[in-house]
């Protein structure tokens, strides 16, 4: 099948399933999955490493047990741990800890090697180029 034949979305589409698989099999080796990795990173994000369960439900766009799921298994590797908020029991916590933040470490490392073989077709400019134009697609669709 020729990529002519394929639409823009399909082919973004298909990218995003390679690099997805690419990435769950990286992850794999580490006793990570994807979605556990993103959580792990927005934690990483903040200065102390914490969030609400309603705000990353919020953030991420998924239900609550979802969420609670997530961070139950990244509880039991001792990657997070949570806690309750001590103004309000009914809020529950979670933040990162020293393994969690070397687990993002290692794997952002990972994930930058995947994707500069991913680009190493294109030329520096191209890549650049490409990264605006995705941008600007992501911008007009949100």
């Amino acid at each position: 099948m020729s990529s002519k034949t394929l639409h823009c979305g399909e082919l973004i589409k298909r990218i995003n399933d390679i690099i997805e698989k690419k990435a769950n099999n990286n992850l794999n080796k580490e006793d990570i999955t994807v979605s556990q990795f993103k959580m792990l990173i927005r934690l990483n994000e903040t200065s102390d490493g914490s969030f609400t369960l309603k705000e990353l439900e919020k953030y991420f766009g998924v239900a609550q047990s979802t969420i609670a799921g997530i961070a139950s298994r990244l509880e039991k590797k001792q990657l997070v741990y949570g806690y309750t908020d001590s103004a309000d029991r009914r809020i529950k916590h979670i933040k990162i800890t020293d393994a969690g933040r070397a687990m993002c470490i290692n794997a952002r490392i990972s994930m930058e090697e995947n994707e500069r073989h991913l680009l190493s077709v294109l030329t520096e400019d191209e890549q650049h180029r490409l990264h605006e134009l995705l941008y600007k697609i992501y911008n007009a669709i949100r």
